[in-house]
């Protein structure tokens, strides 16, 4: 629907590797899975800070990708409770981008997301595996990493020009910090302005009079 947005925190410390921070369901806090992502109306979302971003659901949605966090998967797990897995996942190890694992894809070269990644039969998981050479490779059940994963949004999949085209609402710049004046003092000896620095880095350079406190 037109009227639903998601909200964006575009601080820079809000992004999750390349994943955009979205607010969550009653004020939960920033969270990169859409599937808790706050939906709010057109209202809602233009009632924002200044670091806030509206974009229009459906466009987010339609560019969304598919990611596994790290933190949510355990290899032990997945062998476990998928011992008989007829197709596997090919991850390359001590690579992530934010939490989200990096996946092998068709052609040889690697994703952050799954739904592009290689799916490997049971008997063909050596032979892929060793196509990554000396870096080896981490082989994950696919039943266990679909039920793991999430849809999330990455910076280069979206542009908010494009995606606020035609719907009215005009982002606010951010207002940038002012910055503190500077601390000023009269000179004891003649009265002239110096600054606070000078009092403590020299003698006044009209009259020469010492103004350290």
């Amino acid at each position: 629907m037109n009227d639903q947005f998601y909200l964006q925190d575009s601080r820079s410390h809000a992004y999750v590797g390349d994943g955009l921070s979205f607010w969550g369901f009653g004020g939960s806090g920033y969270v990169t899975d859409l599937a808790k992502a706050q939906v709010f109306t057109r209202d809602g979302a233009c009632d924002h800070r200044d670091t806030d971003i509206p974009w229009p659901k459906a466009y987010v949605d339609a560019r969304a990708r598919i990611g596994v966090d790290c933190q949510c998967v355990t290899l032990s797990e997945a062998l476990d409770q998928h011992p008989d897995a007829a197709e596997f996942y090919i991850q390359k190890p001590q690579c992530w981008n934010g939490n989200n694992l990096i996946w092998l894809c068709e052609d040889g070269v690697f994703t952050s997301d799954l739904a592009k990644a290689v799916v490997v039969q049971r008997a063909h998981t050596v032979t892929w595996i060793g196509k990554l050479g000396q870096s080896g490779a981490v082989a994950w059940p696919k039943p266990y990493i679909d039920e793991h994963s999430r849809r999330l949004v990455e910076r280069d999949d979206v542009n908010i020009k494009e995606a606020l085209s035609g719907t009215g609402i005009k982002l606010t710049k951010p207002k940038k910090p002012k910055k503190p004046k500077m601390m000023m003092f009269n000179c004891d000896g003649c009265g002239r302005f110096i600054s606070d620095a000078q009092r403590y880095r020299e003698d006044c350079r009209n009259c020469g009079a010492n103004n350290r406190p």
